[in-house]
C-alpha cells in the first residue's frame, strides 16, 4: 500500500511537471506569434507613416515655393531681386513636386507589400483601398504639378494676367490634394488599429487558456499538497511558534525551512510578514515621535496667542503691540501647520512605483526649479555620476532629496567664501550612494549629527523655514531602506552620504 502511494504521488508529481512545461511551452509559442505580428504591422506600418509625413511635408514646401513664386512674380519689374526670388521659388517647387513623385511610388510599393503580408483579410482590403487612394492621389498631384508648372512658365513668358487667372483652379487642387494625403493617413489609422486588434483578440484568447489551465494545476496542487501535508508537521510547528512568539511583541523573528520544502513558500510569506510588520512598527514610532513634536512646537505659539488675546480682551493700552505679537504667534502656527500638510504629501507619496532615473537629469530639474536661489546666492554645483549613473528610484521622492539638501546647503552657507556644492553617486556593494559635499559654515556632528533629522530642528533657528527638510529626506530614506550619513565640522563644511537602496 506504501508502495502503491508512493507511485501514485510519483505519477501525480510527473503529471504536474509535465502540464507546468506544457503551459510554459504554450504560453511562450503564443507570446512569440503575438510579438512577431507586433513586429509584422511595424514593419509595414512606420516605414509607411515616414513615407507619408515625408509626402506631406515636401507637399507643403512644394505649396509655400509656388505661392513665394507668384508672389514673387508679382513683383517683377518693380524691384531687382524679385526676378531671381522667382526663379529660386521655381526651382525649389520643381525640386519638391519631384521628390513627392518618387515617394509617391516608393509608397505604394510598401503598402504592395502590406497587402502580401496582412494577417486578416479585412487587413487586406483596407490596405487595398489604401493602395487605390494612393494611386488616385499620385494622379492628382500630377495634374497639380502639370498645372501649377504651366501656370508658372506662363509667368516666365511675361503672361502675368493670365497666369494670375489659372493661379486659383491651381490652389483648388492643391487644397483638394492635401485633403488626399489626409485621408490616407486615416486608412493607414485604420489599418493599424484592425492589427492591433486582431492581435489583442488572440493575446485575450492566450491569457483565458493559460488562466484555465493554471486553475487546473492549481485544484491539482491543492490535492497533492493536502496528502502531502503530514510530512510538513515540523515547519509549522515552527510557524505557529513564530506566530505565538510575534503576538508577544517580539521583533526578531525568521523561520527557516528546507528550500524545497512543502511549506518554504509559506515560510517566506512568514518572514516577508515580519518585515513589513517591523517597517509598520518604526514607521508608527516615528509618526508618534513627530506627532509629540509637532504638539510641542505647537503648545508655545498657541499659549501665547491665547495670553494676547485676553490682554486684548482686558483692554489693555498698547493693542497695536499685542496684536502685532499675535500675528507672529499665528505665523508660526501657520508655519507649522504648513510644515504638517507637508509630511501628509509625503506619506501619502511614498509608495510611488519607482522608474528608472538619471541623477545628471534630476538633479538638472532640480537646478531649474530653485534658479532664482542658486543665482543669488552664487553657487557653484560641481556633479560627478560617471560611476553610477542611473537608479531605480520614485522620481519626485529623489527630487526632494537633491532639493532639499541643496537648499539646506544655500541656508548655512559661509559669508567669507563662495559656496560650492559637490554631488557624487557611485556603488558600494548593493548600495546605490550619493554624497553631498558642501563648504559650508558646517557644525560639530559628534554632538547634533542625527539630531538635525529630526523635525522641527534648525541648527540657527533664525534662519528661514520649517526645520523639516532634512527630516523629510530621513522619512524617504527610511521609507526605502536605506540609511544617511552626516559628517560636518565648524567651518569646514558637511558630507551627507545616502544610502538609497
Amino acid at each position: 500500500m506504501k508502495k502503491d502511494f508512493t507511485k501514485r504521488i510519483s505519477g501525480a508529481s510527473l503529471f504536474l511537471i509535465i502540464l507546468l512545461v506544457v503551459i510554459g511551452i504554450f504560453s511562450m509559442m503564443r507570446v512569440y506569434n503575438s510579438h512577431n505580428s507586433i513586429d509584422e504591422v511595424a514593419r509595414i506600418d512606420v516605414p509607411l507613416i515616414e513615407i507619408l509625413t515625408n509626402i506631406e511635408t515636401h507637399q507643403l514646401q512644394q505649396s509655400i515655393n509656388f505661392e513665394r513664386a507668384i508672389r514673387h512674380a508679382e513683383e517683377i519689374g518693380k524691384y531687382d531681386q524679385a526676378q531671381a526670388q522667382y526663379t529660386l521659388a521655381d526651382s525649389l517647387f520643381r525640386t519638391q513636386a519631384t521628390l513627392v513623385d518618387n515617394e509617391l511610388i516608393l509608397a505604394e510599393e510598401h503598402v504592395k507589400k502590406g497587402i502580401s503580408e496582412a494577417i486578416s483579410d479585412n487587413q487586406r482590403i483596407i490596405m487595398k483601398d489604401l493602395l487605390n487612394a494612393l494611386k488616385k492621389m499620385e494622379r492628382e498631384h500630377l495634374s497639380y504639378e502639370r498645372d501649377a508648372i504651366a501656370v508658372l512658365e506662363l509667368f516666365t513668358d511675361g503672361q502675368t494676367a493670365e497666369a494670375m487667372d489659372r493661379v486659383v483652379d491651381v490652389e483648388a487642387k492643391e487644397e483638394k490634394l492635401n485633403g488626399e494625403i489626409e485621408h490616407l493617413l486615416i486608412e493607414l489609422e485604420k489599418y493599424t488599429e484592425e492589427s492591433v486588434n486582431a492581435i489583442e483578440v488572440d493575446e485575450r484568447t492566450t491569457l483565458r487558456l493559460v488562466v484555465l489551465f493554471t486553475c487546473f494545476f492549481v485544484m491539482i496542487s491543492i490535492v497533492i499538497s493536502f496528502v502531502a501535508s503530514n510530512s510538513s508537521t515540523i515547519p509549522i510547528d515552527q510557524l505557529t511558534e513564530g506566530v505565538k512568539r510575534l503576538s508577544k511583541g517580539e521583533k526578531a523573528i525568521k523561520i527557516s525551512t528546507p528550500p524545497s520544502g512543502l511549506t518554504s513558500e509559506l515560510t517566506t510569506t512568514f518572514n516577508e510578514m515580519v518585515i513589513k510588520l517591523q517597517d509598520a512598527q518604526e514607521e508608527i514610532e516615528r509618526h508618534m515621535h513627530f506627532s509629540y513634536s509637532t504638539a510641542h512646537d505647537l503648545k508655545a505659539p498657541i499659549t501665547n496667542l491665547i495670553e494676547l488675546l485676553d490682554l486684548l480682551y482686558k483692554d489693555a493700552d498698547d493693542h497695536d503691540k499685542i496684536l502685532q505679537q499675535a500675528k507672529t504667534s499665528a505665523k508660526q502656527v501657520q508655519s507649522i501647520v504648513l510644515a504638517l500638510n507637508e509630511v501628509h504629501v509625503l506619506r501619502e507619496a511614498l509608495d510611488t512605483k519607482p522608474e528608472v532615473l538619471y541623477f545628471d537629469q534630476i538633479v538638472s530639474e532640480v537646478e531649474k526649479g530653485i534658479s532664482s536661489k542658486i543665482e543669488t546666492s552664487k553657487v557653484i554645483v560641481t556633479k560627478w555620476f560617471a560611476k553610477c549613473p542611473t537608479i531605480k528610484y520614485p522620481s519626485a521622492q529623489l527630487k526632494s532629496i537633491f532639493q532639499n539638501l541643496i537648499i539646506n546647503a544655500i541656508k548655512y552657507s559661509s559669508p567669507n567664501r563662495l559656496l560650492e556644492i559637490e554631488i557624487e553617486s557611485y556603488r558600494d556593494n548593493d548600495h546605490t550612494v550619493l554624497e553631498i559635499r558642501d563648504n559650508g559654515i558646517g557644525f560639530d556632528s559628534n554632538v547634533s549629527g542625527m539630531e538635525i533629522m529630526e523635525p522641527f530642528k534648525q541648527l540657527d533657528p533664525k534662519k528661514e523655514g520649517s526645520g523639516l527638510g532634512l527630516y523629510l529626506i530621513k522619512t524617504i530614506i527610511d521609507h526605502h531602506h536605506g540609511h544617511i550619513e552626516v559628517k560636518s565640522k565648524p567651518g569646514k563644511g558637511s558630507i551627507f552620504t545616502i544610502y538609497l537602496n
